[in-house]
């Protein structure tokens, strides 16, 4: 059974706080900003341009290089905005994309499954607890195979297996040959169609004219640079997870573990934000509607801040459906086959937030890149301490209880029940997927602590309709302003599967880039 996400039920207001990454302080200069954004109204088209354009997209992830290209490709004059140094967001990592088919029509995982638009639909809209809006859904379902075969056409290469994901009875899992793949490809092939990329570029205001109509941009640069936008906008900016405005205002509370974890990680450096809400703020100046603001989905998959800290996150090696996750009690508390986003909040309910997944021989590693690295690096991981490993179940259990304090014969007992549930088809348990049950009993065996690390992903954002146009408080099209991807309320709902954010914001970015081209310019 899927969680919602919006539950806040039994914490205190100080650890909502620390949940929402901000003190006493920041929420005093969230109120402050607040306050100032209700206050305020969008622009007026009154003054100069330093520079014009058909058509101005905001963000440069998945969305809004599909929006940018399918734009381009149409005819129009495209300058893409982007607030960091660095484009393509955290689709510069990514390589997972959802999809019942392709051109590349590669073998499916299980006999019995012929996967279909129609299976996609129904396990996103399961995995979403019935939240996500279904005719959207359907949308982006419906056009995933055409998607993938774009990505393809434009230079996108992928690996010749199908992952098993997450949350899915289907197949439905493309892995690109890189992380990073449709950035790197689509950012040059926008600039060799005539795009221009600028960044460091951050929205400050979208301009209307006297008649209500998007007509521009204004950036939060040094110079203040104004753009005008002959056809129209495309908001393309992705998620809002560190947004200091609308985070405390919509975001659960999360454990100090979950908070400190997610602290740790930023320190990474890797490119997992700051994710701000500025073009929804400012769109809502221009009148737009928000939906689904309330559900922010968690990643359950990264390690303890004590191994983080050393920039190590050995539990974080397998995303497979098929690994067992156990507590510090040497039990499970979760269907491992269940959406990532539902097997987080398990943790997070979890006292003290930490799990260990345990992994075998199968995992290690295979062509689809469900283990992130080789036994090499794993055994280098248990050396340090982070990890304990054993060419035995007896052996493994043993070390788990050396080195973590987990009970030897409580891991014993649970990996070998897991294992018959496996023969049977039947977890008795949690009624996890048989197809993504197979027994923990290959050596090498592996396990390490982890915990559910931070509020990855927003779910919620501008209303838009099927043509990927922004709606305002009424249900009425805003004119010449669209958005796609992340910055949306919709599609997805409380939760989704691993990969389907990525191609609803390709789906919707390509929906969004030839409706903007077909307007007429300054219509």
């Amino acid at each position: 059974m899927e969680k919602s996400i919006a539950r806040n039920e039994g914490l205190s207001r100080r650890s909502f706080l620390k949940g929402a990454g901000i003190g006493a302080a920041g929420l005093l200069g969230a109120t402050a900003l607040g306050a100032c954004a209700s206050g305020a109204s969008a622009s007026t088209a009154e003054g100069s341009w330093d520079q014009e354009t058909d058509v101005v997209v905001v963000g440069t992830g998945a969305a809004g290089v599909a929006a940018a290209m399918e734009a381009l490709e149409a005819g129009s004059q495209v300058v893409i905005i982007e607030k960091q140094k660095a484009a393509g967001g955290i689709t510069s990592v990514c390589e997972q994309y959802c999809a019942y088919d392709s051109k590349l029509h590669l073998p499916q995982n299980f006999d019995d499954v012929s996967d279909s638009a129609e299976i996609m639909l129904e396990d996103a809209l399961r995995v979403s607890g019935g939240t996500a809006d279904e005719a959207l859904a359907k949308i982006y379902c419906n056009g995933s195979a055409e998607a993938l075969d774009w990505m393809i056409d434009h230079g996108c290469e992928f690996k010749d297996a199908l992952r098993v994901s997450d949350g899915r009875h289907g197949q439905g899992k493309y892995i690109a040959a890189t992380a990073g793949e449709l950035t790197q490809k689509l950012l040059p092939a926008i600039e060799a169609a005539g795009g221009a990329i600028l960044t460091e570029m951050p929205l400050a205001e979208l301009v209307r004219d006297e008649g209500g109509r998007v007509t521009g941009v204004t950036c939060a640069d040094k110079k203040s640079t104004r753009i005008k936008a002959r056809k129209g906008v495309v908001l393309c900016t992705g998620p809002w997870s560190d947004d200091e405005v609308l985070i405390p205002r919509h975001m659960r509370a999360v454990p100090e573990m979950v908070s400190t974890c997610a602290e740790t990680l930023a320190a990474f450096g890797m490119p997992y934000g700051p994710y701000t809400g500025e073009a929804i703020r400012a769109a809502q100046r221009s009148g737009a509607a928000v939906r689904h603001m309330e559900y922010v989905m968690f990643d359950p998959y990264y390690s303890v801040p004590e191994v983080m800290s050393n920039k190590v996150a050995p539990a974080g090696v397998t995303r497979a459906v098929n690994q067992i996750l156990l507590t510090p009690e040497g039990t499970r508390f979760t269907d491992e086959g269940q959406s990532r986003s539902a097997i987080a909040l398990d943790v997070i309910d979890l006292p003290g937030n930490v799990y260990y997944p345990v992994i075998d021989g199968r995992h290690i590693p295979d062509r689809t890149g469900s283990t992130k690295f080789p036994a090499e690096k794993l055994d280098g991981f248990v050396e340090a301490g982070y990890m304990a490993k054993s060419d035995t179940l007896e052996g493994l259990a043993a070390e788990m209880e050396r080195t973590f304090g987990i009970p030897q014969d409580a891991t014993l007992a649970t990996i070998q029940r897991y294992n018959g549930f496996c023969e049977t088809g039947v977890d008795e348990e949690f009624g996890k997927d048989p197809h993504h049950m197979t027994p923990i009993d290959q050596p090498p065996f592996y396990a390490g602590p982890a915990e559910t690390c931070r509020d990855m992903y927003t779910h919620g954002g501008l209303e838009t309709n099927a043509e990927a146009r922004v709606v305002d408080l009424e249900g009425a099209v805003i004119p010449g302003l669209y958005a796609a991807g992340m910055c949306t309320g919709g599609p997805l709902g409380a939760a989704t599967i691993s990969g389907n954010w990525q191609m609803s914001s390709i789906v919707f970015g390509r929906i969004a880039g030839k409706n903007v081209a077909a307007e007429s310019a300054d219509a």
